[in-house]
């Protein structure tokens, strides 16, 4: 029996999204940290809060559509449950 490999390499969230508070620090004119309270909820700032989510959705646009054309979402949605399965076996 032959198996099926998976041709979708893993997305390393922690490095497509470094920098990520450092960046919109940048463009607010804001701390850094500033912005790492407000993500965790800690303050409210609903020009960073918009300026987050702007800057997160940049960030998966441009990580999932390289793979999204190759990829429908039944082989992400498998590839998922899979990895799931085979660390609640160990």
């Amino acid at each position: 029996m032959t198996k099926k490999t998976n041709k979708l390499a893993p997305i390393h969230l922690t490095s497509v999204f470094r920098g990520l508070y450092f960046r919109v620090a940048k463009r607010l004119g804001v701390d850094p940290s500033y912005v790492s309270r407000v993500a965790r909820g800690e303050r409210r700032s609903e020009a960073i809060e918009t300026a987050l989510i702007q800057e997160t959705y940049k960030i998966m646009k441009s990580s999932l559509s390289d793979q999204s054309a190759s990829i429908s979402n039944g082989d992400i949605r498998r590839s998922v449950t899979n990895k799931r399965q085979s660390k609640s076996l160990k």
